[in-house]
């Protein structure tokens, strides 16, 4: 099992040069963040998860950094009363790489920040082995799990959803996953 916190520190402190005190920092904003109590399947568990997959395709990747980034910072907002997460995880993910002074080029964080819009709706119009399409695979591998496993992740989205009466909520995810499943 992936140690998120070891992850993090390798990739922001070591690969990225960002200081030790601000890498700790945003460590603990991304732990807060994934650890609000109205989360019950975005949260570090997913994020572990995510890390675990990538570890199993790194060496197909282009750059399995940026792939990092994008799974720490994918779902760092989350509201499910909001339309807004992605756009603002992915303002939060530009802000951590100009309040760090990030080496990245300008080009690499774009990429970053267009991987997170793409949660949104995790529709592209394309297929490929380029590293967007394994981040977004990465994203919805549990929508692979065997029955007890996707029982407890539609479970645990329910309950983010609790708020959605049940009716509208059946009708509404229904339409969400034959969109995943469809595509385009």
């Amino acid at each position: 099992m992936t140690d998120l916190k070891q992850c993090w520190m390798t990739l922001s402190h070591d690969r990225l040069g960002v200081s030790e005190e601000k890498t700790l920092n945003w460590w603990k904003h991304i732990q807060s963040q994934y650890s609000e109590s109205h989360r019950y399947y975005h949260t570090l568990n997913h994020l572990i998860e995510m890390f675990d997959h990538l570890n199993g395709h790194k060496t197909k990747l282009s750059d399995p950094d940026l792939v990092s980034l994008a799974i720490f910072f994918h779902d760092i907002i989350y509201d499910p009363m909001k339309s807004d997460n992605e756009e603002r995880s992915a303002e939060l993910f530009v802000q951590y790489t100009t309040e760090c002074s990030v080496n990245l080029k300008e080009e690499e964080i774009s990429k970053v920040k267009d991987w997170i819009l793409l949660t949104k709706t995790h529709q592209v119009n394309d297929e490929g082995s380029e590293d967007y399409h394994y981040f977004l695979d990465i994203d919805m591998a549990v929508l692979g799990r065997q029955d007890k496993g996707y029982k407890e992740y539609a479970d645990q989205i329910r309950e983010e959803y609790k708020h959605v009466p049940e009716k509208e909520y059946k009708t509404k995810r229904s339409k969400v996953l034959v969109k995943i499943r469809v595509g385009n």
